[in-house]
């Protein structure tokens, strides 16, 4: 059977539409990419590293949308002493795929707030939120995908948090 040229035109340009559709829904990013909910466990040493450290448990979640937060509960020990720890970090990030395991989270525009039961002096907090930022104004972190349920988080002077992902949470 031979089809008249327009047929063949009309089939062939409906069938490379619907293949190119069907590539660009699957491999063109979603509006949630780079979206990720973890926590993690951290104990942090500062300049002082007998008298400043941080020891409690982070709590990483980028929303869809480009808005996400931090929340930092557990101890500090400082000349202070050792005291209750709970801060909230409120920010705006944005995200690139470096490699299929790989993605890296720009932190713009954050701003953290202390809990009314938080009675840790200001300035171990500064010195926590230093340790994740880079050279910018904004901080910066670097997410490795470990296996289905762990990444490694780091920055250019933080130390390393494997961090694991919350229930219903995946890294793509």
């Amino acid at each position: 059977m031979k089809l008249p040229p327009r047929t063949t035109f009309l089939l062939s340009a409906s069938i490379f539409t619907l293949v190119a559709g069907f590539c660009a829904w699957r491999l063109l990013p979603g509006a949630d990419a780079g979206s990720m909910n973890c926590s993690t466990k951290a104990i942090m040493h500062f300049e002082n590293m007998k008298d400043e450290n941080v020891n409690g448990s982070i709590h990483f979640n980028f929303a869809p949308g480009g808005s996400g937060s931090i929340v930092v509960e557990g101890y500090t020990d400082s000349e202070a002493g050792w005291l209750y720890l709970q801060r909230y970090v409120k920010f705006t990030w944005t995200s690139k795929r470096i490699s299929p395991t790989e993605r890296h989270y720009r932190i713009g525009k954050w701003e953290a707030s202390a809990s009314s039961i938080d009675q840790s002096p200001d300035v171990i907090f500064d010195y926590f939120m230093r340790e994740m930022s880079d050279s910018h104004d904004g901080l910066f972190l670097n997410a490795q995908r470990l296996n289905d349920k762990a990444l490694l988080l780091n920055s250019i002077n933080s130390p390393l948090f494997i961090c694991t992902l919350k229930p219903g949470s995946k890294f793509d």
